[in-house]
């Protein structure tokens, strides 16, 4: 059972880590983007043992994460960024997670073609109903990783196409407190990911993104974005 329990403890800490939802190099120095992410929730199977676990997926389908990147002034073919990422404590169907986040990357950009690697560093808590309906335990997760992804853009009529695929690695510390006893699980682990997506930039400004994320052997999702992407500079 304690096994099944820690796996429970993994699952939703690998919910929180924050994909790339955009390809390596996707912004100059001076270009910014804000959007909003969506990180889906797929169904979690809450059985430890005899009992069933009340899951995040049994509260919600999804939730929403607030982005912003900018990007950072590099001689070419390099482009950098950083971001952050930030949910705050609102309390919605007796859930809330409180997270920040934030990600830096590196990319060598030549014509259509990218290839970057991208750091990320993730904290959040979270407490919801999870062993008892009435009750609000708490998970507090630190998340550290990388992936190198490459991607190739894609000229259209009506804007550009960006499809890229990614592979990285993440250490999850996952620390679930339940509030009745007081009782701690602790789950560590390192996780390999694959990754592939894509980012639609219209009208010079609207930006549409796509990503499934997969960590083999405990949990796949997508993940979706829009943003408004503009330039500092006010360049076109």
């Amino acid at each position: 059972m304690l096994d099944q329990e820690l796996r429970l403890v993994e699952v939703h800490s690998l919910l929180v880590t924050l994909p790339a939802l955009a390809p390596p190099g996707a912004w100059r120095g001076g270009q910014y983007s804000a959007g909003l992410e969506v990180v889906t929730i797929p169904t979690i199977d809450g059985t430890t043992g005899g009992k069933v676990q009340i899951t995040a997926s049994d509260r919600t389908r999804a939730f929403p994460r607030p982005r912003l990147a900018l990007g950072l002034p590099l001689g070419e073919p390099w482009r950098a960024f950083v971001g952050v990422a930030y949910i705050p404590p609102v309390e919605i169907n007796r859930v809330s997670s409180h997270q920040g986040a934030a990600e830096a990357g590196l990319a060598w950009a030549r014509g259509p073609l990218a290839i970057g690697l991208r750091g990320q560093l993730v904290y959040a808590t979270s407490r919801s109903p999870v062993t008892e309906p009435d009750t609000r335990d708490t998970l507090r997760t630190i998340v550290a990783g990388a992936d190198l992804s490459i991607g190739r853009d894609l000229a259209l009529p009506f804007g550009t196409l960006t499809p890229w695929a990614g592979a990285g690695l993440a250490r999850v510390d996952g620390r679930f407190r339940v509030l009745s006893d007081g009782a701690l699980l602790t789950s560590r682990t390192t996780r390999g990911s694959l990754s592939g997506g894509v980012r639609l930039v219209m009208l010079r400004h609207v930006e549409a993104a796509a990503e499934v994320v997969a960590y083999p052997g405990r949990l796949v999702h997508p993940n979706l974005r829009v943003a408004w992407t503009g330039d500092l500079f006010g360049r076109q």
